[in-house]
């Protein structure tokens, strides 16, 4: 933070930042807190990372109640571009969001190591990918605009030659944005352990951010050494219950909601 431009902005009733600021907006690099009691209706934690004029965007990462953790690119205020998110029953996806919802191309890896990798729509699989199903096999699919499967096959079942090559080809496009994603993961996890450490420093000299501020709001203010190692981790949170049995996009047992209020759903089918 340059000297002489940190402020502490009380910004509504559920948070609180502190940071850089411009005409009174969070601007540059910062920390976004929000409330434990009453807790943010949409089960938020905390924000660390980069803002322009009063919206998060740039690098940045974001925890929430349940244990998720997005790290990536933001704009808009909206996770937008290459990011890495991980869920608390140790599932992640690795690839491009649009407006907060899995969108491009992307990698969902399963707890047990099963995975979806192609395109995304909205949140929802989209176009072509590859699977696996728990015997390690592994499948070409298609699904439609609105998620719907259209087909399935095991990729030597067809032409093998086309097949593969079909293989091949979303592989590739896959790989391609995985390792972007790695990249800006990392840095907008450096970006949060900087932010995590200045504001610690800042803390010790004497400003207490766990205070409760003007609304008698009790803010959540989780240990910054602690977070920083979570970042370094990965963030991924702690192992949560199964989400249940799904295959070819029908939901076959029940399962939790991947978090609290969140615009992503449910989490994406696995085959049986």
């Amino acid at each position: 933070w340059p000297e002489g431009q940190v402020e502490r902005l009380h910004l509504d009733d559920f948070a609180e930042y502190i940071g850089g600021a411009v005409n009174g907006k969070p601007h540059g690099l910062g920390s976004l807190l929000y409330c434990r009691d009453p807790p943010d209706p949409q089960g938020r934690v905390e924000y660390s990372g980069e803002f322009r004029q009063g919206v998060r965007a740039g690098l940045g990462s974001m925890l929430w109640r349940d244990g998720t953790n997005f790290m990536g690119e933001w704009k808009r205020d909206r996770p937008n571009g290459f990011g890495f998110e991980a869920y608390p029953n140790g599932s992640f996806y690795q690839g491009t969001f649009k407006d907060d919802h899995r969108d491009g191309m992307g990698v969902y890896e399963f707890a047990d190591g099963l995975y979806y990798a192609g395109g995304w729509r909205q949140g929802r699989r989209f176009g072509s990918g590859i699977a696996t199903d728990p015997m390690q096999r592994k499948y070409v699919l298609s699904y439609d605009r609105n998620g719907k499967l259209l087909s399935k096959h095991m990729f030597w079942d067809a032409d093998e030659e086309g097949s593969e090559q079909g293989e091949r080809d979303v592989v590739a496009q896959v790989l391609k944005v995985t390792v972007q994603v790695r990249k800006v993961a990392e840095k907008a996890r450096g970006v949060a352990a900087d932010e995590l450490r200045k504001r610690s420093n800042f803390e010790a000299s004497g400003f207490n951010l766990a205070v409760k501020n003007p609304g008698a709001r009790r803010l959540a203010s989780a240990n910054a050494e602690e977070q920083e190692e979570s970042f370094k981790d990965g963030g991924r949170g702690s192992r949560g219950e199964s989400r249940g049995n799904v295959m070819d996009g029908q939901v076959l047992g029940s399962g939790t909601a991947m978090r609290l209020a969140s615009s992503r759903g449910s989490p994406p089918p696995r085959l049986k």
